[in-house]
């Protein structure tokens, strides 16, 4: 019988497991890896979040933006051949009932459809510029009338047609002509409809879903009102002044 060498024998002590100890250290290692990786990665999905409400806000605010501020340029517009062409007031006799108090404001304004009666005005076509912002048709020579407003469904609509959703808050300041200079008065605070020079607005429009990760407790100015929210949605406040450019007292107060 051959005996082998104790020499050639291998080596057991080099084949021997992790020790209980070196398990519990590398598996908690493994944890922290993977709380790093799950923070990184919700870190991620929350700023995409927010990164994408934030889009979505802007990209809806910039249509109300535009359409309100080409109406208002155009209140008080008439086809005529003078060379105001003005109506008697760009603002409905409505308009002093359009403040909205502690809520959303209202505003309302007008100006004739086009028609090609007159060449001078600007309406070489009839049918251009003669439909509300809801695309109604409307005669030419005849008045459209337009009022942006929020329904209760936090809507920004023309008319009762929907513009854009979550406006949360629409304030509306009107620029009157006084001896001092040009005073920004709410609505019912208007003395005077024929002697509004410009309008001023403002909105509060919020993302779809609670996307910030500030505190949910904000205050934010909009002109003559202060608004406060208690969630975590994403929150934008723009605001545009617009002068009143068929103003029938033009001539009267060299404005």
């Amino acid at each position: 019988m051959k005996i082998t060498d104790a020499k050639s024998l291998p080596n057991i002590k080099s084949q021997q497991g992790f020790t209980l100890v070196e398990l519990m250290v590398g598996g908690l290692l493994g944890l922290l890896l993977i709380a790093a990786a799950a923070t990184v990665y919700l870190s991620s999905t929350q700023t995409n979040r927010t990164s994408q409400g934030l889009l979505n806000a802007k990209s809806d605010v910039q249509l109300a933006l535009g359409l309100l501020k080409d109406d208002i340029a155009k209140a008080g517009w008439a086809n005529n051949n003078s060379s105001a062409y003005t109506l008697s007031s760009p603002f409905p006799a409505t308009i002093t009932t359009l403040d909205g108090g502690a809520g959303s404001d209202s505003i309302s304004l007008q100006y004739e459809s086009c028609d090609n009666s007159d060449l001078d005005n600007g309406c070489s076509t009839t049918g251009v510029d003669s439909a509300d912002c809801n695309g109604t048709a409307v005669a030419g020579g005849s008045i459209i009338t337009n009022t942006y407003s929020v329904n209760g469904s936090k809507e920004l609509v023309c008319n009762n047609q929907p513009i854009i959703s979550n406006v949360e808050n629409f304030q509306v300041l009107y620029g009157q002509v006084t001896s001092s200079g040009i005073e920004y008065v709410t609505a019912s605070n208007i003395t005077d409809r024929s002697r509004v020079h410009s309008v001023r607005f403002g909105m509060i429009v919020s993302s779809d879903i609670n996307t910030s990760s500030n505190d949910t407790s904000r205050t934010i100015e909009l002109l003559d009102k202060t608004v406060t929210s208690n969630d975590k949605r994403v929150r934008l406040k723009y605001e545009s002044t617009v002068v009143v450019l068929n103003k029938p007292f033009t001539s009267n107060f060299g404005i």
